[in-house]
């Protein structure tokens, strides 16, 4: 179900270690948070820190889907990551 005061996620880390999907796995995880703030919660994996993402691909990964944004993007989601 939803997220909800009698239903709440935690998510534990390495979103971004998905394969293929691992922005949309990432980008749907930081939606349910802004829309579920006191319902949704992230924790940080080892995969959602820069050198492992670089290692990995995932900044390859974001920079290939928006070209134009991509490296923009990127430095958000690891300050975002960082917090």
């Amino acid at each position: 179900g939803e997220p909800s005061p009698t239903n709440v996620y935690l998510f534990n880390g390495d979103f971004v270690d998905r394969g293929d999907w691992g922005l949309e796995v990432l980008l749907t995880l930081f939606c349910l948070r802004l829309l579920h703030p006191g319902c949704c919660f992230l924790n940080r994996g080892n995969h959602e820190c820069q050198p492992v993402n670089e290692h990995y691909g995932f900044r390859r990964q974001v920079v290939n889907t928006y070209p134009k944004m991509g490296e923009v993007l990127y430095a958000m989601i690891c300050e975002a990551c960082d917090q």
